[in-house]
């Protein structure tokens, strides 16, 4: 930049002067009580960890709203059918064994994920409330409307995608509205300590 006169310059390197003088001033700023926010940001990050429990809790009450659809839409058929196969005993499948069958778990035990509808005993370990007889392998039959090589349609034939479709919105609300006021639990309580 070229200066016209060397007044104008001086006049200038001194209003700059006092500009920086006053802004080192200001531009100095001490934080007090940042260890206990760094603490607070740190308990919020592990918000997840420290409250599994709660979340494995609202996730089966979540899951409810989808079995408690299946209980009431799916119609037990008319009579037991028996599956025969060549190679092996054949298989009772009782009238009831597809309601009986329905429940929730925890597919992953570390992750708070909870899944609802049909159980098979290639699962694993029954938990409670479902019953021993209540082998759901059929279910993705069921929801095909397969028979014998042929498709038909009965009351039953997809009632888990139906079921799924009517309750999907209502799971989600559920879940945000538990998971804002949990969080917000833990948040006080956080804020206490």
């Amino acid at each position: 930049m070229a200066w016209s006169t060397q007044a104008k310059r001086r006049a200038y390197d001194a209003q700059r002067s006092q500009y920086n003088l006053l802004n080192k001033e200001r531009s100095t700023a001490t934080v007090t009580g940042a260890d206990k926010i760094y603490r607070r940001l740190e308990a919020l990050a592990r918000w997840s960890v420290e409250a599994e429990n709660q979340l494995l809790s609202i996730n089966r009450r979540v899951a409810k709203i989808y079995l408690n659809y299946l209980n009431a839409n799916i119609k037990d058929f008319h009579r037991d059918i028996l599956v025969q196969f060549k190679d092996r005993q054949s298989i009772l499948v009782e009238k009831v064994t597809l309601r009986k069958s329905l429940g929730m778990y925890q597919p992953a035990p570390p992750n708070t994920r909870i899944l609802a509808g049909p159980l098979t005993n290639n699962i694993g370990r029954r938990k409670r409330g479902i019953a021993k007889n209540g082998d759901g392998w059929f279910a993705h039959i069921v929801e095909g409307g397969d028979s014998f090589g042929i498709k038909k349609r009965t009351v039953n034939t997809g009632v888990f995608m139906r079921g799924k479709a009517a309750t999907q919105q209502r799971s989600i609300a559920l879940r945000d509205r538990l998971l804002r006021k949990e969080f917000s639990r833990y948040i006080n309580t956080l804020l206490r300590a």
